[in-house]
């Protein structure tokens, strides 16, 4: 009997002038030359600590680059942790103008329908964001993964917040216009940054997508609200096909760090998988350059050591400030050259 596989992706799509939309976290839109460098540089230590804790995991890349497109040092990388790379076009991408950011979002769902064609039933998929440390196995997610079909990231239960356009009594709303039925408890908002599926669980999205989609695209032609995002769709159809849980609540946090908003609290460096939106040009540049340098985990306590404060997991000392601050000066320097 085949051994079933425990499949792990992140992805790139680079976007062009004509279909760019705003990164809030970035300052910039989807084709600048700032976005795609940092979205290069994160896959380092995103690759490096998800293969060196699970070394028997079949690691993917999806991007709409051409392999020979890819700078020199991920396809070095890919080479020594083998990593497949999936070149994919985007054939979800919502209409123009369709929400002000984020708009390569809905490329998950083209890979979802890639991994449909290759997973067995009982194959596991973990889809995660690039801006992502993993600090241990993941074997007990795939086990529950295999177990309930599913294990899900609930990241915002706050009712009056508006979460990229739409709240949720208005997701709610939409439910039952779209279904015909009442929903059977409160949405929860479930985040696309971190989300395990069963083969089988893939499949089933893949058929309840189309009808969704179709559906949401005629809904926003007559109300203030809609689907904006890939998030806003994994949600809904959470509820549709009852696949609602918390499981991945216990092995990721989104830890912001920014001076405006730190969520991070003692014993939050112990979580399987770090995600740090707020990093990306700062803490895991950081570690992309150590580990260009080293080119792997050399010593696991140093790594972590420096990992933790460079991403300021669990408290942001006075060192990490003043290297944000002068890498903030740097990289704005590089932007008006760039833009001159």
């Amino acid at each position: 009997m085949k051994q079933p596989i425990n499949y792990i992706a992140t992805w790139f799509y680079k976007e062009s002038k004509d279909d760019a939309s705003f990164y809030p976290q970035l300052g910039q839109k989807g084709c600048s030359a700032l976005v795609h460098s940092v979205y290069m540089q994160i896959q380092v230590p995103f690759f490096t600590t998800f293969r060196y804790y699970n070394p028997q995991a079949h690691l993917l890349f999806f991007t709409n680059l051409r392999k020979a497109d890819l700078p020199n040092f991920l396809t070095d990388l890919f080479l020594r942790l083998h990593v497949e790379v999936i070149t994919l076009p985007y054939t979800c991408r919502p209409p123009k103008h369709w929400y002000a950011a984020w708009q390569n979002q809905f490329y998950l769902y083209d890979i979802l329908k890639e991994m449909g064609k290759r997973m067995t039933e009982q194959d596991t998929l973990l889809i995660s964001d690039a801006d992502c440390l993993c600090r241990t196995s993941l074997n007990g997610l795939f086990n529950r993964t295999r177990e309930d079909g599913s294990a899900l990231y609930e990241f915002i239960t706050d009712r009056e917040y508006s979460i990229n356009g739409i709240t949720l009594p208005q997701m709610e709303a939409f439910y039952r216009a779209c279904y015909k039925e009442d929903i059977k408890q409160p949405l929860t908002y479930y985040g696309g940054e971190f989300i395990a599926l069963r083969g089988d669980t893939v499949n089933r999205i893949n058929e309840a997508y189309p009808s969704l989609w179709q559906f949401n695209l005629e809904y926003g032609k007559e109300h203030t609200y809609k689907l904006n995002e890939e998030a806003h769709v994994l949600s809904i159809l959470a509820a549709h096909l009852q696949l609602r849980n918390t499981t991945a609540n216990q092995y990721v946090k989104r830890m912001w760090t920014s001076p405006q908003f730190n969520n991070v609290a003692p014993g939050d460096e112990n979580y399987p998988v770090w995600h740090l939106p707020y990093e990306k040009k700062r803490g895991l540049y950081r570690l992309y350059k150590l580990l260009s340098k080293e080119q792997k985990i050399k010593d696991e306590s140093k790594f972590w050591e420096k990992a933790s404060l460079y991403n300021g997991i669990p408290t942001i000392g006075f060192p990490k400030k003043i290297n944000d601050f002068i890498l903030s000066l740097i990289q704005k320097k590089r932007q008006l050259f760039n833009q001159s």
